[in-house]
């Protein structure tokens, strides 16, 4: 060390309009910066940018260990493959191939890329520089995770020295929409995301999720007259994407993500009863522009579909950044189940102008095929579940002769259980087994004697057999063999949470959550409508008589829920 520069360094600072706005003391920091760089990390080349108040290039404005006549470029224009890929890491990371900054091998003394490491530098949130670091001291390698603490202590300075001299910076305005942006209506699903994710943002929904017929994905949207599958509709109304099959979306985009250094990854998923709409994983939030433009290069392999009316839900991994610019340079589609019918729409987007390599193509093909596999699973268990509904519904319609008030109870209290289901938050299977037990709890009534149940007055005999009800549906529907815990549900659904209920006298959390909630929507249910010889009562003394029994015959956490689930109903006027 000579006077504290290193031996061999050589800072030079342009002589251009950025160094003479930035005053001396700010260069002499940028200078600093650059010699603390080779003394602390070992670099021997290093260019620091900066972007000056109202530019959208970035200007160098030092750097050092160039050979003469090869120094690296004096700007870095907007729209620059390194700069877009900066923008979307937010951190350091490696530049390890001479397509992702060819200006970089100039300098190369030997066949070998050098490997350069590569740091944004943010001031406030806002991005206002760039370092760029290159070739280690004895050939040594770059190690992101230690050395990107160092880098950002080096700059933390320079970082001062700029909010102390007033340096304002201002991400640049996004670029001019070609074509109109559909209109943006964020809403948060009352069933929340699984696990910590951020939530699902809907895009392009006139009138917002009120607008769209199924926020959350309504296991039973056809409840109350479902008995065969419809025929297409030829206007296809639109339809939600399972919560399942979104949360495992989202797992898989977010690994694509993080192997292959995409911008987006997106998935159409056909229905030929439904328009469904696309989704679509970003690691940063999406600007309205490159919204469009994803809905664009979807658009070609959509003929069915006018583009009006695609739509998007989408999900960023870091929710709180600022939304990307730019523009989507690459994008691989995917044709997944194809048939005569249609077919699903797999893509991978990025923005640097570098297509997809050999490995990286196989890599999406495969991931492609695990999708198509997992959707043709959904499928299989959508019509799974339609034709247990109709065959409920087929049970309940044989039996409204004997007693006609059956099976309007029985939709009745569906379509609540359902509702208070999802409220909990339950997953879709859970759903569906408490939907269908809803709707068939009380086929055990149908094998007594009807007068007997037309009485007024029971005897304690009569009275044992009406109990016996949930017993005798468990035993008529054994056979059918539901895929999930139907016929247990209906068993116990007239079990009380303090153990006096029956057949079994079970209690608290040893009840099925399904008959939980059945005992309580069954108990409202008749207690509104008036049935057993009473007068109905109204809403909100119902409600009381319900809350007073939490913690004795119901579940004091599924009648909280269930408050919050008919007073929204009211406020709604949609009960």
């Amino acid at each position: 060390m000579m006077g504290g520069q290193p031996i061999g360094a050589r800072i030079q600072l342009p002589a251009s309009s950025a160094t003479q706005r930035l005053g001396d003391a700010v260069a002499h920091r940028c200078s600093q910066v650059l010699y603390r760089c080779l003394e602390e990390v070992g670099s021997t080349k290093g260019v620091l940018y900066l972007r000056l108040p109202g530019q959208r290039s970035f200007d160098v404005v030092s750097f050092y260990g160039w050979p003469r006549g090869k120094t690296p470029p004096t700007v870095l224009p907007e729209g620059h493959s390194l700069l877009a890929r900066a923008q979307r890491e937010r951190r350091s990371f490696l530049v390890e191939s001479r397509a992702d900054w060819p200006e970089l091998t100039e300098a190369g003394t030997d066949e070998t890329f050098p490997r350069a490491f590569v740091t944004p530098l943010h001031l406030e949130g806002v991005w206002v520089g760039l370092l760029v670091q290159r070739d280690r001291i004895r050939g040594g390698t770059y190690h992101p995770e230690e050395d990107e603490q160092t880098t950002l202590a080096i700059c933390r300075d320079l970082v001062t020295e700029l909010r102390g001299q007033g340096f304002q910076a201002a991400e640049p305005a996004p670029p001019p929409v070609a074509r109109p942006v559909p209109t943006r209506t964020a809403a948060e699903p009352e069933r929340p995301s699984a696990g910590s994710r951020s939530p699902e943002q809907l895009h392009g929904f006139p009138g917002g999720a009120a607008t769209y017929a199924s926020v959350p994905w309504d296991p039973d949207r056809t409840l109350s007259g479902w008995v065969a599958p419809p025929p297409p509709n030829p206007d296809r109304k639109r339809g939600m994407v399972r919560p399942e099959l979104r949360t495992f979306f989202w797992e898989v985009a977010e690994l694509i993500s993080k192997l292959l250094s995409a911008s987006a990854v997106a998935l159409w998923i056909d229905d030929p009863e439904e328009l469904r709409p696309i989704l679509a994983y970003s690691t940063f939030p999406l600007s309205d522009s490159l919204q469009q433009q994803l809905l664009g290069h979807a658009t070609p392999h959509l003929p069915a579909v006018p583009p009006q009316d695609l739509r998007l839900i989408t999900q960023a991994g870091l929710a709180e950044m600022p939304a990307l610019g730019g523009t989507f340079a690459v994008c691989m589609p995917l044709l997944l189940n194809e048939s005569l019918r249609g077919h699903d729409l797999f893509m991978v987007l990025r923005q640097e102008e570098q297509s997809f390599s050999r490995a990286e193509i196989e890599a999406i093909q495969q991931m492609g095929r695990v999708l198509a596999l997992h959707l043709q699973e959904s499928r299989l268990h959508e019509r799974y579940h339609h034709a247990f509904l109709s065959v409920s519904h087929r049970i309940l319609q044989s039996g409204e002769g004997r007693m006609p008030s059956l099976r309007p109870h029985s939709l009745a209290t569906a379509r609540l259980a359902r509702d208070l289901a999802l409220r909990l938050g339950l997953a879709t299977e859970e759903v569906e087994a408490v939907s269908i037990a809803a709707i068939l709890h009380d086929v055990g009534l149908l094998m007594l004697d009807p007068k007997m149940l037309a009485k007024q007055d029971l005897s304690a005999e009569e009275l044992r057999k009406v109990r016996s009800h949930p017993e005798l549906a468990a035993v008529f529907l054994k056979d059918l063999r539901f895929p999930f815990d139907v016929v247990r549900t209906i068993r116990h659904h007239h079990e009380r949470w303090d153990g006096n209920g029956y057949p079994d006298r079970l209690r608290e959390t040893a009840i099925p959550m399904g008959s939980r909630i059945i005992g309580i929507i069954e108990a409202y249910e008749v207690m509104t409508s008036g049935k057993g010889y009473r007068s109905p009562m109204g809403f909100r003394q119902a409600l009381e008589e319900v809350s007073s029994e939490a913690g004795a015959q119901f579940d004091p956490e599924v009648v909280k829920a269930f408050q919050e689930l008919m007073t929204r109903k009211a406020d709604r006027g949609s009960w």
